[in-house]
């Protein structure tokens, strides 16, 4: 009597089938998934322990070297030339005040006379053809290494009025003349920060850094001195004081040797 029942054929069908081949090579292929996932897993947990990063800083206080002020005057005429004759007065009155505040005539710049007309309204309040009077207004600048001397003359300039002339005062803007020159000493210091806080880190822990990985540089700021810095926020370049500070920041990657 044989012993080939249903079982034995199934077995004989799978195997002519290819099922069993097939089935053998997706377990394979789960498998090495899994191993590879476990591989992937201890390579980064053996980076993670094997490399340190760390943030450097370092920051100088300065003064502001350069700076800059606009103001502008406003005339107004019933005809152009009129209103040109009290512009041409109330700007010559203004350059005459800006030399005697202590600046040389080459300091200062004047840009184009910008017109503006005003038409008539009739009793609607409709505009007509007929125009009633002109303005116009002219700005004059100011930009020299006097810091303080721009910071008096934006403070006081308005004192024209008095004289009855329509003047306006902008802020004054205060510079860095050459700022490259002081990053690059700047970013040098907070390198150095970050190896020693590297160093640090790792002697704790019974260790010593090794070669450097990867570095990179963060957003340099000049702040308003005693500003509280807002990290990668905020503004980079403040131009509203003349005492400034001057921030670095950079993120190194070293590796660790045990």
């Amino acid at each position: 009597m044989s012993t080939r029942g249903p079982i034995s054929s199934r077995r004989r069908w799978l195997a002519s089938s290819g099922f069993g081949m097939l089935a053998l090579g997706a377990a394979l292929a789960l498998g090495f998934a899994h191993a590879s996932q476990s591989v992937s897993r201890a390579l980064v947990a053996m980076r993670t322990a094997s490399t340190i990063k760390v943030k450097g800083t370092a920051s100088v206080d300065l003064e502001s070297d350069q700076a800059t002020w606009c103001g502008s005057v406003t005339s107004r005429g019933a005809t152009l030339p009129e209103a040109f004759a009290r512009l041409n007065t109330g700007s010559e009155r203004l350059r005459k005040f800006i030399v005697e505040a202590g600046f040389e005539p080459g300091e200062v710049t004047a840009d184009a006379v910008q017109t503006a007309t005003t038409n008539s309204k009739d009793a609607k309040g409709h505009p007509l053809a007929r125009i009633e009077s002109y303005t116009l207004t002219q700005s004059i600048a100011v930009r020299s290494g006097k810091v303080t001397a721009v910071k008096a003359l934006s403070e006081r300039v308005t004192d024209l009025i008095r004289e009855g002339i329509e003047i306006r005062s902008g802020s004054p803007v205060f510079l860095l003349a050459n700022p490259d020159a002081i990053k690059r000493d700047l970013l040098a210091e907070a390198t150095r920060n970050a190896f020693d806080r590297a160093n640090t880190l790792a002697s704790g822990s019974g260790s010593s850094v090794g070669t450097l990985q990867s570095a990179s540089q963060g957003v340099i700021k000049i702040m308003a001195r005693g500003q509280l810095d807002s990290g990668e926020y905020g503004q980079d370049y403040d131009t509203s004081t003349i005492p400034k500070t001057m921030r670095a920041v950079v993120s190194l990657e070293y590796a660790i040797e045990r």
